[in-house]
């Protein structure tokens, strides 16, 4: 009689789909001033969003909400290096869907202080996720005409 147990390299991915599925999404809500930069991108592979990564001008401040079935719960950021990147609690004057109600929504503020590579690490009673930034100095100002 044939088992009907699942072999080890399908539990094994189907465990990990699951870890990878409890990870929170994050949404960049403002926008840079002219000739400056502020992107947020998602890093994906096979199980959809890794991680992301932040590209910020120095003197950049850029608002990042956190959802998971609504806004993210108890968030909490910190910054390996606070000298390059500064991050701090935001409140956002909108409301998100969570369930049959709305919360106002979950959010940061990221603040590129001097160029530079650091991680802002963000958790929640609905995960977390790591933000590599990198902050980049400003353009150079055009000599004038």
């Amino acid at each position: 009689m044939r088992s009907l147990r699942a072999p080890h390299g399908v539990a094994a991915a189907a465990a990990m789909a699951l870890v990878a599925a409890c990870h929170p999404n994050l949404v960049a809500e403002s926008a840079p001033p002219p000739g400056r930069t502020a992107r947020l991108d998602e890093v994906t592979g096979f199980w959809g969003v890794q991680r992301y990564r932040l590209e910020l001008s120095r003197g950049v401040a850029l608002v990042v909400s956190c959802t998971y079935r609504g806004p993210c719960e108890k968030l909490v950021a910190t910054s390996d290096d606070h000298a390059i990147a500064e991050v701090r609690a935001a409140s956002q004057a909108m409301l998100r869907p969570a369930g049959f109600n709305q919360q106002p929504a979950a959010a940061v503020v990221i603040v590129g202080k001097a160029p530079g590579t650091t991680t802002i690490r963000l958790r929640s009673t609905d995960g977390g996720r790591d933000v590599r930034v990198t902050v980049v100095p400003p353009p150079a100002a055009t000599a004038a005409r």
